[in-house]
């Protein structure tokens, strides 16, 4: 293909043949025609001359406006010569932003005119784009290609590196698994690991040459192909369990008279997969010390006990010592024999072990033959035990033991001695294992220490027996007891003294002065000097006294009132001491106070009695206290809820008021419970006015308690005396009268209020009885009005719906909220409908609808509850009641008709009424879809 400046020439040359042509078309009809641009140039000044059509659309500037304009200035080229142009490519900017690359021609010529320079402009962007495309393309694959080799060369050297550290990795863990099995084949200890399957991929030396086998022969197998099956299968139980919990497991197990310590514990393998592995270690020599070591500790502990036991009885402890010593051998046969001094020869003390019934020593000691006791005394001259381990075995005892049940295999026969005196003779039998010294020494030990402790205690308790039977009068009177010499110092306490004061021991009193230790000071502190002391003053006077309103000090400080008595000791008209008896008398006072309270106080609230009120209502009457203001109250539902919520709720509603009236008067007031609903308070120096105000106080505090009838709850009514002329018997029966006045008139308001108290009480516990006692009573009054019931009848409907279910205030709170209850439940849930009707026949205003709401839970089969009423018998505003409740809890609300029509027909017959059902759903289909009469 030809090259663009070529072309270029070519063309150039062609346009100036034409010029010079003749009869050819001129200069501008020849680059009109042309589809290049071509432009005539001033060859001094760079000035367009002519430019064509092509030229003008070109740089979209109209043909005409080019002529004249310098063409470096059209191609913005600067201050460039046209001759530095000649075969260039620019660049130019076209108005829509795209770029042309320009290839300029320059032809010069001359004419008469001058010189001139013919421009040719070819455009080359698409070869120009064609180019950079390819450069691009170019530079694109070079870089590819070196990334590439780069990767390449990064990888191999990845690689490289890779592979050498496998290899020391390799390397490292093939000395790793060589060192741990040097490591491991080096311990005594039994060790290696199993896969999941049970298979040995891992074992040691000891393993090894336990099965007989050498590690080749083990790898890959699993135990019960090595081993023998006996113990393959007790392994396998514990692999097993290791396995299954993923746990250590620890455990002794023993083998061929081996015992060996095992710790199994489960692990990860390298694949990912579990496995096992298990630690081994032949503790059978450990197990052996341990049991020698436990023989003589034992052996030690046997004869710490024994000689630090108490004697109780030494033919007992003879017994029990001998039965040690057997244990303590390991003996199954002993005899003991001790020294009869009454006959200068041994007598049988007592017997252990496997012998025949004529040869057991059953209470009494036995004494010997004269020719035995001198044969046992020959066999331990020596004063030595005699250890016989080999058979035959002879021995003086041969009458004796002739009658054991089995043989004699070896015998020790051991002396003991006390103050180098032959005490007695220990025969010891059938030792497994044989006898050696240190039995013997053992035993001698044990036997003479238990001798001499026998001896001893023997007489520590006839000198024992001698001193309790001095105190034993002393100790057995609940009264303390103690003796002073004549400087006042303690000779002697018994228990009760010690218990009584808070001693521990007779010692932490003998010797001291019991003046400054027991009654140093008054209850309140002050001290009492020695001379003064009633008790001390009986050393001196040598006369008795009796004490009742003095306390002593215990050793804690802390004081009691004591009931005393003092006795002088007299030798020939002498005082040489005395002895002091005492009882705590704290609660001897208590009971005489709390008899005396209670012979003034009203048990239940605490206030004052009816006696203590009689007896104040006269002293108050004093002309110093005037004016002397009386409230008397009488309570307001007491009955009620004792009725309904029990007598303990009746006792709770007392004592509210009481604590009301008791926070609500002064503390010179007295407030006084004088019947079983009836209090008063006499109000010394109290006025008519103030006494109001306390009664407002009174009303106001009450309201504030969740009390039936709330400010109500009492009935109040003031007297009030001004002068002395008036009795004050007179302004009491005037409080009365004005109580009961009041009660009279405010009957109906205190009932209601009662009544609005319940069910704040009821709404309060459940909320939700509030929304379901309206929506009832609505639905109640709209089924009646669907029945065209009278007014009254309405009436009795709206209020019976409403407080249908005011007995549930009896109940929990979870019994209430409860739908699935117990057949128990069910019965205490059922107690709210007679607690209803309770309610409800209290007050005039709802007596007519408590039989109504008593039967509301009623059936037309017969099947509710309180009373089993069925069909007719159950009054019609009950079966309406009843009926309104269904509405509620089946939603009937707004259900359609064809809603109410399915379910009231379902429950007509068992629940419901079905005449009142018939005569509902004819109504409701009469009506509009709401259901609302027309």
């Amino acid at each position: 293909m030809p090259k663009p400046r070529v072309l270029l020439t070519l063309c150039l040359l062609f346009l100036l043949a034409q010029l010079s042509a003749a009869n050819l078309p001129s200069f501008e009809e020849a680059t009109q025609a042309s589809i290049h641009p071509i432009l005539v140039l001033d060859a001094e000044t760079g000035t367009i001359i002519h430019a064509n059509a092509a030229t003008a659309k070109l740089f979209s500037v109209p043909q005409e406006r080019l002529n004249g304009r310098l063409f470096s200035s059209l191609l913005s080229l600067g201050n460039q010569s046209l001759a530095s142009l000649q075969a260039k490519t620019v660049i130019h900017a076209q108005p829509d932003g795209s770029l042309l690359h320009l290839l300029i021609g320059l032809q010069p010529f001359q004419n008469e005119d001058g010189s001139y320079y013919m421009a040719l402009l070819l455009d080359q962007t698409q070869q120009a784009n064609l180019v950079i495309r390819n450069r691009i393309l170019t530079i694109a694959l070079s870089t590819l290609l070196a990334i590439t080799l780069l990767f390449l060369l990064f990888f191999l050297f990845l690689q490289l590196k890779l592979t050498k550290q496998v290899q020391q990795q390799q390397q490292q863990q093939e000395y790793t698994v060589q060192l741990l099995q040097r490591f491991l084949d080096a311990d005594d200890r039994i060790s290696y690991v199993k896969d999941d399957d049970g298979r040995f991929i891992f074992v040691n030396a000891a393993l090894a040459a336990f099965l007989g086998k050498n590690n080749e022969q083990l790898l890959g197998k699993r135990l019960d192909e090595v081993a023998h099956p006996d113990f393959a299968a007790m392994t396998t139980l514990s692999d097993q369990k290791v396995m299954e919990t993923m746990r250590l497991l620890t455990f002794e197990s023993a083998w061929n008279q081996q015992v060996y310590q095992v710790t199994k514990f489960p692990l990860i393998l390298p694949d990912g997969k579990p496995g096992m592995g298990t630690f081994a270690q032949d503790i059978t020599e450990a197990k052996r010390q341990d049991e020698t070591l436990n023989l003589s500790l034992k052996r030690s502990a046997m004869l710490v006990d024994l000689l630090s036991s108490s004697i109780a009885h030494p033919q007992l402890q003879m017994h029990k010592a001998l039965d040690k010593a057997c244990e303590l051998t390991q003996s199954n046969l002993g005899i003991l024999l001790l020294n009869d001094k009454s006959s200068s020869g041994l007598m049988l003390a007592a017997t252990s072990g496997n012998l025949v019934p004529s040869c057991r020593l059953e209470e009494h000691p036995q004494v010997l033959d004269a020719s035995l006791s001198v044969s046992f005394r020959q066999l331990t001259d020596d004063g030595k035990p005699l250890i016989q381990n080999q058979k035959p075995i002879t021995s003086a005892m041969q009458t004796y033991i002739h009658g054991l049940e089995g043989t004699l295999n070896t015998l020790i026969t051991v002396p003991f001695f006390v103050d180098e005196q032959l005490a007695g003779i220990v025969l010891l039998a059938n030792n497994p294992y044989g006898y050696d010294e240190g039995d013997g020494y053992q035993v001698q030990l044990l036997f003479a220490g238990i001798h001499t402790s026998i001896q001893k205690a023997q007489k520590e308790v006839e000198l024992e027996t001698s001193k309790q039977s001095l105190r034993l009068i002393l100790d057995s009177t609940a009264e303390g007891i103690y003796g002073m010499d004549t400087k006042g110092n303690c000779t002697f306490c018994n228990a009760s003294c010690l218990s009584i004061l808070g001693y521990d021991n007779e010692a932490e009193l003998l010797g001291r002065n019991m003046h400054r230790l027991i009654h140093h000071s008054t209850r309140t502190g002050k001290p009492i000097e020695e001379e003064d002391c009633p008790i001390s003053r009986a050393l001196v006077d040598g006369i008795g006294v009796v004490m009742d309103d003095e306390v002593f000090f215990r050793k804690d400080g802390s004081s009691f009132d004591v009931l005393c008595h003092a006795y002088p000791q007299m030798r020939e008209g002498n005082v040489i001491g005395s002895v002091v008896t005492f009882t705590d008398n704290t609660e001897r006072k208590a009971n005489l106070a709390k008899i005396e309270y209670l012979s003034l106080h009203d048990q239940l609230t605490g206030l004052y009695n009816r006696a203590f009120f009689d007896d104040a209502l006269v002293k108050i009457n004093r002309k110093e206290l005037l004016p002397i203001s009386i409230i008397v109250g009488d309570v307001n539902g007491l009955k009620l809820s004792n009725d309904i919520f029990g007598h303990s709720a009746g006792d709770g509603l007392l004592t509210d008021i009481a604590d009301v009236l008791s926070n609500s008067c002064r503390k010179s007031d007295i407030v006084s419970r004088i019947g079983g609903d009836e209090f008063v308070v006499l109000l010394p120096n109290t006025s008519e006015v103030i006494a109001v105000q306390i009664v407002e106080r009174i009303r106001r505090d009450l309201d504030g308690k969740e009390i039936l009838a709330g400010s109500r709850a009492l009935a109040l009514g003031i007297g009030t005396k001004t002068t002395m002329k008036e009795r004050i018997h007179d302004v009491f029966e005037q409080a009365e009268d004005r109580m009961y006045r009041e009660k009279t008139l405010t009957k109906t308001e205190t009932q209601r209020q009662q009544l609005e108290v319940l069910l704040r009480m009821l709404f309060g516990k459940a909320p939700s009885e509030e929304h379901h006692a309206q929506q009832v009573q609505n639905h109640a009054v709209f089924i009646g009005k669907l029945l065209n019931l009278s007014n009254e009848d309405l009436n009795l409907l709206s209020k019976a719906g409403y407080y249908h279910d005011i007995g549930k205030v009896v109940l929990d709170r979870a019994l209430i909220e409860t739908k699935q209850r117990s057949p128990s439940m069910q019965r205490a849930y059922q107690d709210h409908v007679s607690a209803a009707f309770r309610i409800l026949n209290t007050f005039e205003e709802t007596m007519d609808i408590a039989p109504l709401v008593l039967n509301h839970h009623e059936r037309w089969d017969g099947k509710g509850y309180l009373r089993g009423l069925k069909a007719e018998d159950i009054p019609l505003i009950s079966r309406i009641l009843r009926i309104a409740e269904l509405w509620e809890r089946e939603g009937l609300e707004n259900a359609t008709f064809e809603t109410r029509n399915e379910i009231l027909r379902n429950l007509a017959g068992t629940e419901a009424d079905p005449n009142l059902v018939d005569q509902i759903l004819r109504r409701l289909a009469s009506h509009d879809e709401t259901g609302k009469p027309s």
